[in-house]
This record gives C-alpha cells, structure tokens and sequence, in this order.
C-alpha cells in the first residue's frame, strides 16, 4: 500500500499510544509532521525535544495510532516504533491496513474556572514524569494546596485555550479545578497554536492534550457538552481521541 499517498512530507499527524503494555488508564499522544514516508517507514519530527536524557518513555516496539487528515477525512494506521534517530524525531514502520473515518466536531465551552499553567522549555520525558508526580499528589486524601487563580478558558475533552502575557512554549503542563467535587483535572499540552491580541498584547493560545486521565477526559467531555455551545458530540465518536484502532473496537 502506498502510505505516502496519505503520509506525506509535510504532512501534520498524531500519535496515540495503543501498546499493549501501555497504561490504559491514561490517553497518551504527540504529535509532529512527517519528513519521510519512504522505504517502507515513516519517519515523524515532533515540535519540541520527545527526550533530554538516556530515559526515553519510547521504546522499540511500541506500537502507536498514526492519525492524519486527507481529503477532507480521517485517516490512521497502526504503526511500529522502530528508532528514535533524534531527541525531536521518530521512525515507525506501519502494520497493518489504513482505516478512514469520519471527524466529528467536540464541543467546546467558553468558561472562567480556577486555573494554573505550568511552562517550561523541558522534553515531552520531563513533562511525563512531572505530570505523573502532580496527578498522584492531587488524589492523595489530603492534597497539596495549588495556587489557580479564575481564568478564561474555553474548553473540550481533546484541549484548552488560555491567554498568556508571556511567550508560550512548545510543550506545558495544566491544571484545572472543574468545580464538581473531583480533583483538579491536570494534563501535559502542546501548544497547537498562537496568536497576539492587538487591544492587549497578550498571546492566545491553543493547546492539545498530549498525557491526561482517561476519567478526567470524560469528565471534560461532560462538562463541555453540559457548558458548550456545540453539542451532540461524544468523546468515544471522535477518533481522534482513541487508543485503539476501529478494527479492534466494540463499537
């Protein structure tokens, strides 16, 4: 099958951990833009460093969803992670048949909640054990006291977009208090896009999930379809928010 029809140089994918040995409790992703598609592999760079160190959360093996959009559809494979020849790129081999799907629109809300951003010009590696420690303090029975401050946000099981007076970086980390009783929903991000307002200056920016709780995910997406404006949407619809392939579903 010719991938580079679909994953071709340039082209902006998604990669969503569907490993066996993952954890399923948690939706772990990255994504990046494709420099090769030949050969019989798929070479992917990613926007910030995917490790710093000699601890990689990669390993050979690992297989993960790769995603894209292609004339106007969705468009995923199964593939294997066979190097890493740099700390920003990542090569696979593709198993396996393409799947094409239909995108589907995620609510989004439009709220003021208690809120703190985490920035910092670390690897994805970093953030990964970082946010690994915050989740574990944020469910302890006595949890650390957070500094959130009320902030605009709008909202969705798949991202956030904040305002920042200071310059974004690639990756970050968020938490927020969705005021329902549960711990503080925290998640590593990336930054998608950007943009300066003009009446203050500040940037405003788009984040995607990359790490986060599969039950905080759902806690979002209930959240946006009760407080968003674009209902009818429901995560386990939206492809692009699943660690598994449609072949091997229970839909």
């Amino acid at each position: 099958m010719h991938y580079e029809r679909y994953f071709s140089h340039g082209q902006k994918v998604c990669l969503i951990n569907i490993s066996q040995s993952r954890d399923e409790s948690v939706y772990q992703s990255l994504s990046g833009t494709v420099i090769s598609s030949k050969g019989g592999h798929i070479t992917v760079k990613a926007p910030y460093r995917l490790f710093s160190d000699r601890f990689a959360p990669f390993e050979a093996g690992m297989q993960f969803k790769l995603s894209t959009e292609s004339f106007g559809v969705g468009v995923q494979l199964r593939a294997e992670l066979t190097s890493l020849p740099a700390q920003e790129l990542i090569e696979l081999t593709p198993v396996g048949e393409m799947e094409i799907y239909q995108r589907r629109k995620m609510p989004r809300a439009d709220v003021t909640l208690p809120f703190l951003p985490v920035l910092q010009k670390s690897s994805l590696a970093a953030f990964k054990r970082e946010w690994r420690r915050v989740v574990n303090d944020l469910h302890q029975p006595t949890p650390p006291s957070l500094k959130l401050h009320e902030t605009a946000l709008n909202i969705s099981a798949g991202g956030i977009r904040f305002d920042l007076n200071s310059t974004p970086t690639p990756l970050a980390m968020v938490v927020v208090d969705l005021q329902d009783g549960a711990p503080p929903v925290c998640a590593v991000t990336e930054l998608v896009w950007q943009k300066i307002r003009q009446d203050d200056g500040l940037f405003i920016c788009g984040h995607r999930f990359l790490e986060i709780l599969k039950e905080d995910q759902e806690r979002l997406a209930r959240f946006s379809n009760k407080h968003g404006t674009d209902g009818g949407g429901r995560i386990k619809d939206n492809w692009d928010l699943q660690d598994k392939m449609m072949a091997h579903s229970d839909r």
